[in-house]
């Protein structure tokens, strides 16, 4: 079987479908990911058969706004409300035009059986249509696009579907959804169980020398550093370096770091962002609430402090909180005040009530169907449509 992978050009989007993918692969099955350098660096460096299109995306100029360079976008604009947070569904929706006849091109020369997107990479679903192949999407995140929202995107799509040949917007024949059921939208369309596998890199997992009890893992995401979150950065390490005991590591490009300082005693930078290898050892994950950090501690069973500033990590943070998996900080004025981060870590690394919810959540991703057996279910999809195996 031959399954040709799309994403939104954001390699966040695209790296939950990579346990996925090497199930796949390991099954025998040949993979080809297409799309702008964004994905394709990404899934090359995953050691992933490639066709790049068109020039890097970009994701983080849609993110900035107009905000002076030292203040986080939530310090201008505070915390979206749910429909602006969804209606990220039509900056997505707007891009499938410009790429879809390149990536039909590519599945009708390479002769694809099956394609696999992610949830807002709604090519997928056309392409499918189109060829007579499955399409199969997965979702990122625990927020995915809401019912209202997705009727606004079939809306929109009807031209475009009606230039290719289509008299109506196709859905996915499969949807995937690596939310555990205690952080997973109850108002979004049903989907099917994958478990999430946190993402891993070399030189993983991080080593420790304390034992465990006091020891924190600090990733609040490229995006917020580049969008002038090393102030956070500063005071969180100089809350952590306040609180007895602690061992931190801090996820931060070289770049970065020279506006962040120099860490406090027991803490040591790295260049290491994936989950897997950074919070595995971690009584603490202190993140900013995107997909891959939220998911990825869920699965190991750490309790999380949720920063967020963006859009869905806002959900997140809400859905942590709320499974008693962790606590989140959801304004400007909480996060800036070092009392209240210092409460927060506090209370998450000395109060046991945090670790059993976190552990709950991890006994609940352990009871999703693993990537390998979704790919059992995606030969079947195949073979129903005369796909051979």
């Amino acid at each position: 079987m031959r399954v040709l992978v799309i994403s939104t050009p954001v390699d966040t989007h695209f790296l939950p479908m990579l346990p996925l993918i090497r199930a796949l692969a390991d099954a025998g099955h040949e993979i080809l990911v297409t799309g702008q350098p964004d994905v394709t660096d990404a899934a090359a460096a995953a050691g992933l058969a490639t066709i790049t299109f068109g020039e890097a995306f970009h994701s983080e100029d849609l993110r900035g706004g107009r905000r002076p360079a030292d203040r986080r976008p939530i310090e201008v604009s505070g915390r979206p409300d749910r429909q602006q947070i969804g209606g990220v569904a039509q900056v997505w929706r707007n891009h499938v035009p410009y790429f879809l006849p390149d990536y039909l091109e590519v599945a009708r020369e390479w002769r694809a059986d099956l394609v696999l997107s992610e949830h807002m990479e709604f090519a997928g679903s056309i392409i499918g249509a189109l060829l007579g192949i499955p399409s199969v999407q997965h979702r990122w995140g625990v927020n995915p696009t809401s019912p209202a929202m997705l009727g606004f995107v079939r809306l929109y799509q009807e031209p475009v579907c009606a230039r290719v040949g289509l008299d109506s917007v196709p859905v996915p024949d499969l949807l995937l959804d690596p939310a555990p059921p205690s952080l997973a939208d109850r108002e979004a369309p049903a989907a099917e169980p994958i478990r999430p596998v946190p993402h891993t890199e070399p030189g993983g997992p991080w080593t420790y020398r304390t034992p465990p009890g006091r020891r924190v893992a600090v990733a609040l995401g490229g995006h917020t550093l580049d969008l002038g979150g090393a102030g956070l950065l500063r005071r969180v390490v100089d809350v952590l370096g306040r609180v007895d005991g602690v061992e931190a590591v801090v996820s931060a490009a070289p770049r970065h770091r020279e506006a962040v300082g120099a860490l406090p005693d027991g803490m040591t930078y790295t260049a290491l962002t994936a989950p897997g290898s950074l919070f595995a050892e971690a009584d603490l994950v202190v993140h900013h609430g995107g997909a891959g950090s939220t998911l990825g501690a869920a699965a190991l069973g750490v309790p999380q402090l949720v920063l967020p500033q963006l859009g869905d990590a806002f959900v997140a943070g809400d859905r942590i909180a709320g499974a008693g998996a962790g606590l989140t900080l959801d304004s400007a004025e909480l996060q800036n005040d070092p009392a209240r981060l210092t409460d927060a870590v506090r209370a998450l690394l000395e109060e046991p009530a945090h670790r059993t919810a976190a552990a709950a959540v991890r006994a609940e991703t352990d009871a999703m169907p693993a990537p390998a057996d979704i790919a059992v279910r995606l030969e079947r999809l195949a073979a129903r449509q005369g796909v051979p195996a």
